[in-house]
């Protein structure tokens, strides 16, 4: 082991701790990957020379057989971590056919002394008493230097739960567990139909005692949304959506109330309700600043950026936080004791910056995820986040470590709002059963259900033919695609897909499947019956069709929420669109697509790869169903508020009504003009809350 192994260094302005596998500059750190840290450890250590890929292999990988790529990937790596914490000032330098040098000296802080002859003890034992000095002057420097809720975290919480049992188990929809300070009662949201009509739903707020009694605080014919506790317990905020307003592929451009419930808790008594103003546009989080503060993500409108904000709730008075560097992009924060930790997305992957009570950075920590729940662990020591996409539930913590707190895997439930209790002991989490069927609505607007179980049954896709359906269910804890011919069910995929199916797309031939979970894209060969793994991306990406022939596919890639055309093939990858584009299908080898925000209808040209636009007034964020050689069929609304069927000739802009839809309270996946739609109907599906001890 070289001598310095645990010993932090210099390198100019930059701290390094090998052992810990951090860099700070200041306040501000960054933790890096065990082997990335390896990398420049080993340079730092031999700094005087150039080390090449060779010799880096032969010491860092331990005989594992790895190509040069491998350490290009911890170079980049490194690289992107000094110029995140030290601007674009050369580090690392890089020597053609050579290797690499670090172009500043480390200065190592506490070297090992070598062996000191016996001639030099008297002068030895002068150094140890000088050092002694040093290094006690030095320890009360770092005491009031160094930021010790970074060196020091309570772990005053539970990360290893062996049962589950329900919190609540009524029949209906019961969700957002916020656990009070006192550790003793819940609040959570409970909905319910109205005289039995699930279009007619009360929203309600309830307050749960240890000793399971409820306490209905109010209801609201509008959806409640968020909760969040004070810092005293004392208030209760709630966000109430009263108007929901969401296009096809557009941003969410609702209408929020905020509303301050004081509560006298031991005797059941609502003290005072404030009604604060109206917001319009998309909140992501509320949480406390301090007793008299709300600290909001948000954005002001559908096209604004996320900021954040404080709301001082004695002068109603909105302030707009300055931005923090490297967090231009919050996606929501928590506040404690006037600690934040804040979420961002970061080139499409998620960060969660630290902030001490002076609002300055003390640590981030990347996730390769893309969105998560947040919520701050009690002691204070870091945030418990959950992952959806990925049902991966874990710890981070102020000095970057990462715990997964193992669950159970259930792809027909959904866990949402994870919080501890008040001591740490137990995770609150809201379990959402997802039941779906597939209904055909045909020309008549006559509906026939094509499934009859009690399974998650959705991504229905008709075969050019028409004479096929296949679509995505979940049974047994598996999900699998399954095909429909003349009445007969047949379970085509034969190994369990991994993550929810999005989209599923034919072939001309009807000889392959193309579809995806996620940012991986599968060819289903229906005669092999073989599920291959196509391609992986570092984006989420939607399939549009598929051409065997030629081994070349259509698809709408995602960064961040904007989405763009590309066409792929064994090779080589292109953008086609550079806009952000919304709906988009293929005809004939052409894809026509709308630009976000704009109306009108444009078509991509195969043939020689150019734009056209070709219809000018179909109303913007449309949903395109089909193209033929005289005009395309569309819908207009929103998910599950869904328009009826309509078609515009592309020379005389003519537009009729082709499908009338009796209820629009429906999700379409397909539609075919001889069969009709392809949909699921629209409802609140059964939740509980459930309880992890």
């Amino acid at each position: 082991m070289n001598s310095y192994q645990e010993t932090s260094f210099m390198l100019g302005e930059i701290k390094v701790s090998p052992s810990h596998n951090m860099l700070w500059v200041g306040e501000k750190s960054l933790k890096v990957q065990p082997k990335v840290m390896a990398v420049l450890h080993y340079l730092a250590c031999n700094q005087n020379r150039v080390i090449s890929n060779e010799e880096l292999i032969e010491h860092l990988w331990e005989g594992r057989v790895v190509t040069h790529g491998s350490v290009q990937k911890s170079i980049n790596a490194l690289r992107n971590a000094l110029t995140e914490l030290n601007g674009d000032k050369e580090i690392i330098t890089h020597y053609s056919k050579r290797g690499y040098q670090l172009k500043i000296a480390p200065e190592f802080l506490y070297a090992i002394e070598p062996a000191a002859a016996p001639h030099t003890k008297l002068f030895v034992n002068y150094k140890r008493w000088f050092g002694a000095v040093l290094l006690f002057a030095s320890l009360l420097i770092a005491y009031y230097t160094i930021n010790w809720s970074q060196v020091y975290l309570p772990i005053h919480h539970q990360i290893e739960f062996h049962n589950t049992q329900g919190y609540t188990n009524e029949t209906g929809h019961e969700r957002n567990p916020t656990p009070h300070p006192d550790n003793l009662h819940v609040a959570y949201i409970r909905e319910r139909p109205i005289n039995n009509q699930p279009d007619n739903i009360q929203s309600e707020i309830v307050l749960r005692s240890a000793e399971g009694k409820d306490w209905r605080i109010t209801g609201s014919s509008g959806i409640w949304s968020t909760l969040s506790w004070s810092p005293a317990g004392d208030s209760l905020v709630a966000i109430e959506i009263t108007r929901q307003k969401e296009g096809f592929f557009q941003p969410a451009n609702h209408l929020y109330s905020f509303h301050i419930f004081t509560l006298d808790i031991a005797h059941q008594q609502l003290l005072e309700k404030q009604q604060l103003s109206q917001w319009q546009g998309k909140i992501f989080s509320v949480t406390w600043w301090d007793e008299h503060t709300l600290e909001i993500v948000a954005k002001q409108g559908p096209n604004a950026g996320n900021r954040r904000y404080h709301y001082s709730i004695k002068n109603q008075q909105l302030n707009l936080l300055d931005e923090i560097e490297g967090v231009a992009n919050p996606i929501a924060s928590a506040v404690l004791d006037k600690k934040t930790a804040i979420a961002s997305l970061i080139q499409n992957k998620l960060r969660i910056s630290f902030l001490n009570t002076a609002q300055k950075i003390i640590t981030n920590t990347q996730l390769d995820i893309t969105a998560a729940d947040m919520s701050w662990i009690p002691d204070g020591s870091g945030v418990l986040l959950y992952s959806e996409d990925e049902h991966k539930l874990f710890a981070v913590y102020l000095n970057g470590d990462q715990v997964t707190i193992p669950l159970t895997d259930n792809k027909d439930k959904r866990l949402l709002h994870p919080h501890y209790s008040a001591d740490g002991r137990t995770i609150f989490y809201t379990e959402e059963k997802r039941i779906s069927n597939i209904f055909l609505s045909n020309l008549d607007s006559i509906k026939f259900q094509l499934t009859e179980n009690t399974d998650f049954n959705y991504a229905a896709s008709f075969s050019p033919s028409t004479e096929k359906i296949v679509y995505a269910s979940v049974r047994n804890n598996q999900i699998n695609l399954w095909l429909v011919e003349q009445g007969q069910e047949t379970q085509l995929t034969q190994q369990s897909i991994p993550q929810k199916v999005g989209a599923i797309v034919w072939s001309n031939d009807e000889k392959y499947l193309l579809f995806n979970a996620n940012n991986q894209l599968y060819l289903q060969n229906l005669s092999a019956g073989k599920t291959i793994l196509l391609l992986e991306d570092d984006n989420y990406i939607e399939p549009i069709a598929y051409f065997p022939e030629k081994k070349e596919l259509l698809a709408i890639k995602y960064s961040n929420d904007i989405r763009n055309l590309w066409r792929i093939s064994e090779n080589t990858q292109k953008q086609l669109t550079f806009g952000a584009v919304s709906s988009a299908i293929e005809f004939g080898g052409d894809v026509y697509f709308q630009y976000v925000g704009e109306n009108g209808v444009w078509i991509w040209r195969s043939q020689d790869n150019q734009l056209e636009q070709v219809l000018i007034d179909i109303q913007a964020h449309s949903k395109l169903l089909e193209v033929d050689e005289d005009g395309i069929y569309f819908m207009q609304g929103g998910p599950c508020n869904e328009s009826n069927v309509y078609y515009q000739e592309f020379t005389t802009s003519k537009k009729i009504v082709a499908l009338i839809q009796k209820n629009a309270s429906t999700s379409t996946t397909a539609f075919n003009s001889n069969k009709g739609l392809l949909q699921t109907e629209c409802y609140i599906p059964e939740a509980n809350i459930v309880l992890m001890k």
